[in-house]
């Protein structure tokens, strides 16, 4: 088993959230709820994932190597 680590971003959109990562784009996941957005999106990757290998392309590298939420105050 190899285990990838990746970042993802979750938003709401109305009445959902939506996930998704820098590094896989076009693929996202949708849920009412953070977890199911989470998990749509943990599935869709894996997904992904099974493809690049079975047809022998490259796993998306992870790019980002650090995230972090800042808060600042503008006049």
């Amino acid at each position: 088993m190899t285990l990838y680590s990746y970042p993802i971003a979750i938003e709401r959109e109305g009445k959902y959230y939506y996930a998704y990562s820098e590094d896989f784009p076009g693929v996202y996941g949708l849920g009412k709820t953070i977890e199911a957005a989470k998990k749509s999106m943990l599935k869709a990757m894996r997904l992904y994932i099974e493809q690049c290998r079975k047809t022998r392309k490259p796993v998306p590298p992870t790019r980002t190597v650090y995230a972090e939420t800042v808060t600042l105050a503008v006049d």
